[in-house]
């Protein structure tokens, strides 16, 4: 019999493990370029650990930065998808999302911490996994 569903990977693939944020204003980090091109669904990871300072100033924001041309990708300023994920002083904050592969071929992570608090942290890995679907026989 023909397989039918998704077929998820096994394992996820980590594009950024431990990336550490700190303060000084505005901190950014952006992916490598991720790639939809023949998958059926793609399911992105963020995992963040904040220090345990009680008066950082911000959460996480996370943006989905989509291929505008086959060169760019969106910017900031192009107020492109994202969320924040809420300061939680010293814990953790796992948030993972749906990027629809049927409308975006091609995308970027994008993460801001808007944090001005001396000496806070928040480390931050990020994943993703694919999922396709088998052709039927």
């Amino acid at each position: 019999m023909a397989g039918t569903g998704y077929d998820w990977d096994a394992a996820w693939t980590v594009d950024a493990a431990a990336t550490v944020l700190t303060t000084g204003g505005t901190i950014v980090y952006t992916s490598a370029a991720i790639s939809t091109d023949g998958k059926a669904a793609c399911e992105v990871s963020i995992d963040t650990d904040y220090s345990d300072h009680a008066k950082a100033t911000a959460g996480l924001s996370v943006y989905v930065l989509r291929d505008v041309n086959a060169t760019d990708y969106e910017g900031i300023l192009d107020l492109p998808w994202g969320f924040e994920m809420v300061f939680t002083q010293a814990g953790t904050n796992r948030r993972t999302f749906s990027v629809d592969c049927s409308q975006v071929s091609s995308f970027k992570i994008y993460l801001v911490w808007g944090n001005t608090t001396g000496s806070s942290v928040a480390t931050t890995a990020t994943s993703y996994r694919f999922a396709t679907v088998p052709v039927a026989s």
